[in-house]
C-alpha cells in the first residue's frame, strides 16, 4: 500500500471515529425529554416542593431544579434548572453542584447561552468531588481521564473512580459517562414525582429504545 494511501486511511478512520463520538453526544444531549404530560397518573403536585425551594431549602431547589431539567411534572425549563441548581450549590448542595456541572457540560441550555463546556462543569463537580458526592467524583473522574475542562491525569482519575465505586457508582463500560449521568438525573425526578416504573422512558431519554 502506498505511503499516501496510508495517510488517507487514517484521516478517513479518525474522521469516522470522531463522528461516531459526535453521534453519541448528539443523541445524548439533543434526545427528546419527558414533558410535564408524562408525570405520574397519582397526581404529583410540585406546589410544596416550589413553596420549599421559594424559602430557600436547598434540598427541595435541587429537586424542583432536576423536574425543570426532566420536565416532569412541571414544564421544562433548563434556564430556570441552571438557576436553582446554582442556588441550592452555592449553599452547599452537593447533588446540585454536580448536575449544574452536567448541565454546563453538555450545553443543555436550549433557552440561551452557555455552549457545552467542560471546563465550565470541571469547578461544580470539583465541588460535589470534595462534598462526597458520588456522582461528582465519577464524574470528575471521567474529566481527569480523558482531558476535557481540567488536564488529563490518569491517576486522579483512577482515584476518583474508586471513590465513587466505593459508594456503589461505577463506570459503565457500554455507555458515555454523560449518559450515566443523565440516567441518573433522570431517576432523581421519577422518584421525586413518586414514580416507579421508569426504565423505558430513561432509555429512551438517554437515546436508547425506539
Amino acid at each position: 500500500m502506498s505511503r499516501w494511501r496510508k495517510i488517507r486511511n487514517m484521516r478517513w478512520w479518525r474522521g469516522a471515529c470522531d463522528a461516531v463520538v459526535m453521534l453519541g453526544l448528539t443523541v445524548l444531549v439533543g434526545a427528546p425529554h419527558a414533558r410535564a404530560d408524562d408525570a405520574p397518573s397519582g397526581g404529583f403536585d410540585p406546589s410544596a416542593l416550589q413553596a420549599a425551594a421559594g424559602s430557600g431549602d436547598s434540598k427541595a431547589e435541587f429537586q424542583l431544579g432536576t423536574l425543570d431539567y426532566v420536565g416532569l411534572g412541571v414544564v421544562q425549563d433548563y434556564i430556570g434548572a441552571a438557576r436553582l441548581l446554582k442556588t441550592a450549590a452555592e449553599a452547599g448542595n452537593a447533588e446540585a453542584a454536580c448536575e449544574l456541572g452536567f448541565l454546563y457540560q453538555t450545553g443543555s441550555f436550549a433557552q440561551g447561552p452557555p455552549p457545552p463546556d467542560p471546563a465550565d462543569a470541571a469547578p461544580w463537580y470539583q465541588k460535589a468531588a470534595a462534598a462526597g458526592d458520588a456522582y461528582g467524583e465519577f464524574a470528575l473522574a471521567a474529566l481527569y481521564q480523558a482531558g476535557q475542562g481540567v488536564a488529563k491525569n490518569p491517576d486522579k482519575a483512577a482515584s476518583l473512580f474508586a471513590q465513587a465505586a466505593a459508594q456503589g457508582v461505577t463506570a459503565d463500560p457500554t455507555t458515555f459517562p454523560l449518559e450515566q449521568l443523565q440516567r441518573h438525573f433522570y431517576g432523581i425526578a421519577y422518584q421525586v414525582t413518586g414514580q416507579t416504573q421508569w426504565t423505558d422512558l430513561v432509555s429512551r431519554a438517554a437515546g436508547g429504545g425506539e
